[in-house]
């Protein structure tokens, strides 16, 4: 992904009410396989947090899957015109998929603004209850009117408490639901291609666990981020349908690049965080707290410091079909990331957290 200007074939980049410039797309890979990088930069890139991008290599799954890929649109726009989740699942083909392995029981309410609706379920085995408390949640991306961005995401127990929880039946069970409900979700798992790169990379066959499903639409995306978790190794994104931008890099990189900005510029909106920059650890500390004040304007409202990252090779675009993992290890061997929307529509991609087998 590279910077453009004026030209009519780019693709502008432009999330919650700010426009950050245009950008030429990459071009897709039509021929799995071939685009992949070796082994050996796939394991150097990992092992220093940098991102690593596989395009094309779901393709065939992508194309295998297409009537389940249509069915999730489906779903994403009767949610987003503002019909009940839990309505659309008691109709086919959805209901055939849950029985008889899957109650569903009533939407609870969290008190968390961005959520749309918490769905919750029983698993059931030849008939009699066997795990309890499984859930999928519809939540928005942002408060911006403008960003209509959604997400699916499974799991079991808690939220507020999930690093307290360690059951592998009920987080097993999530995953499954996930599939039920999202049958896309095998394009991941059953990649023989995929999984042998993970295994030469993570020197193990991951588990795929908390599955979230994306909807990044026009205008929309995620903000900076990491997604460390307790015993998770990393994410697997897969792009199934749609076009997304990204910035993805080490936190200690990205925060070289605060760093460096804030030294070159001398905008007043940034006085007290150039002072809270001269020392690393503060910022660090900003960087991962849950109000990041001025920081989180220069990450995600700056389109100067976009332009600085881009330039510096740190942006991607992601087509259907591709690929791209992220380091999620600890807070200090992880790579932050940002995502936009490139289409006149929303998409669809996949979000797996990957933890070995107990």
């Amino acid at each position: 992904m590279k910077l453009q200007n004026n030209d009519a074939c780019a693709s502008i980049l432009h999330r919650r009410g700010v426009t950050h410039g245009q950008v030429s797309i990459d071009e897709p890979c039509h021929r799995p396989g071939e685009c992949i990088p070796s082994y050996d930069e796939i394991r150097k890139c990992w092992q220093t947090a940098f991102p690593v991008h596989l395009p094309g290599l779901l393709l065939p799954e992508v194309e295998k899957y297409a009537s389940a890929i249509r069915d999730a649109l489906h779903i994403m726009r009767r949610v987003r015109a503002g019909e009940s989740c839990a309505d659309i699942l008691v109709e086919a083909p959805f209901l055939s998929r849950l029985e008889p392995d899957f109650d569903l029981l009533s939407p609870v309410h969290t008190g968390d603004k961005q959520e749309v609706e918490k769905i919750v379920f029983d698993a059931v085995k030849s008939g009699e209850l066997f795990a309890e408390d499984l859930w999928m949640k519809v939540s928005r991306l942002s408060f911006v009117d403008e960003d209509d961005s959604i997400r699916f995401r499974f799991s079991y127990g808690m939220e507020m408490f999930k690093n307290q929880e360690d059951d592998p039946l009920r987080e097993g069970l999530a995953a499954e639901l996930a599939a039920r409900v999202f049958p896309e979700c095998n394009i991941v798992c059953d990649s023989e291609l995929l999984i042998e790169i993970l295994k030469n990379t993570l020197n193990f066959s991951p588990v795929f666990v908390e599955r979230i499903i994306y909807s990044n639409a026009p205008s929309g995306g995620a903000q900076f981020h990491q997604d460390v978790e307790n015993d998770h190794f990393g994410i697997v994104y897969a792009q199934l349908y749609g076009i997304t931008a990204w910035l993805a890099l080490p936190r200690a990189v990205l925060l070289q690049h605060v760093q460096d900005y804030l030294r070159d510029d001398g905008s007043d909106i940034f006085s007290e965080l150039r002072q809270t920059a001269q020392h690393e650890g503060h910022l660090v500390n900003l960087l991962e707290s849950d109000d990041q004040g001025a920081l989180e304007i220069l990450l995600n409202a700056t389109p100067a410091f976009t332009h600085r990252l881009i330039d510096a090779g740190y942006g991607l675009t992601l087509a259907p079909g591709d690929v791209l993992l992220l380091p999620q290890a600890t807070n200090e061997h992880c790579c932050w990331h940002s995502v936009f929307c490139l289409d006149d529509a929303p998409g669809h991609s996949l979000s797996f957290a990957m933890t070995r087998m107990p």
